[in-house]
Parts: structure tokens; C-alpha cells; sequence
């Protein structure tokens, strides 16, 4: 039986997986040749794996958050991830990209799940979230809402 960690970290090794090449090597500092380059992209792809939280309330101590706050700390989390393991991701031996970037996947969910608690709505998805306000309040209440709209 999966496990909520192990949802999140496969959510993000998809992520990982089905970023454009482009984005891919900007993220590890190549250039279209596999030269090194300076180091581009990473808040993009951090929203992109933000937006895979879409279905989840995060609950940062006892404030409710929406998926695009997490954003800032993913940056920083994918900024911490070593440069020879975001190259390994663009490798073309693809077993071996595979693994770097399941590697980068666990990494960043361990530091997401040790920062936030995260919870997924009861009614929404991510295929079905034009109610996730409706959801969300349903859910979590008015009051926690209101909270996380002042940060």
C-alpha cells in the first residue's frame, strides 16, 4: 500500500521526468551541447512542482497554505540539490537519469515533508480543482482560510 510520502515523491519524480529538455539542462547548467553554463530556470521548475500540490492543503504549523507558497522553498531545496546529480538527470544512458532523478524526487520530498504537513482535499483532485475554495473551506473552515490570505 502506498504511502502519502511516496505519492508525493512519485508526483515529483513525474515532474522531474516531463520537464521540456530545455528546462531540464537549464536547471543543471548545460547549454543545448551539454557544456556548462550558468544555471537557469529553477524557480519555473520549482512552480512546476508546486503545481502538482494543486489537490492539498499544506499546513505550515498551524497556517493553511495554497500550493504557489511553497514555491520560494522548493527553489531553495533544488538549489541545494548537487549539480552532478541535476547533470546525471540530462545523462543520455537513460537508467541512469532515471535514478538521478528519483534521487532528486526523494530529496525534495523529504525536505518538503519535514517543512509542511500537507493533506489532500477531500473533494478535490488535480484533474477537478476549479472548487478547490469551496473544497478547502468545506474542509479546513473560513477561519483558516482568512489566515493564510494575510501572509
Amino acid at each position: 500500500m502506498r504511502t502519502l510520502e511516496d505519492e508525493i515523491e512519485a508526483a515529483i519524480a513525474v515532474d522531474l521526468a516531463v520537464l521540456p529538455p530545455h528546462q531540464r539542462r537549464g536547471y543543471a547548467g548545460l547549454d543545448h551541447y551539454r557544456r556548462p553554463v550558468e544555471v537557469r530556470g529553477v524557480q519555473e521548475v520549482a512552480m512546476t512542482i508546486a503545481e502538482s500540490f494543486k489537490a492539498f492543503a499544506i499546513f505550515d504549523v498551524e497556517t493553511v497554505l495554497r500550493y504557489p507558497a511553497i514555491s520560494p522553498f522548493l527553489a531553495r531545496t533544488l538549489y541545494e540539490i548537487p549539480i552532478e546529480l541535476r547533470r546525471a538527470a540530462c545523462d543520455r544512458d537513460r537508467l541512469k537519469a532515471e535514478q538521478a532523478r528519483n534521487t532528486m524526487a526523494k530529496i525534495i520530498a523529504a525536505a518538503l515533508l519535514k517543512r509542511y504537513h500537507l493533506e489532500p482535499l477531500k473533494h478535490a483532485g488535480t484533474s477537478c480543482h476549479s472548487n478547490w475554495e469551496r473544497a478547502f473551506e468545506e474542509q479546513f473552515g473560513r477561519r483558516r482560510g482568512k489566515q493564510s490570505d494575510e501572509r
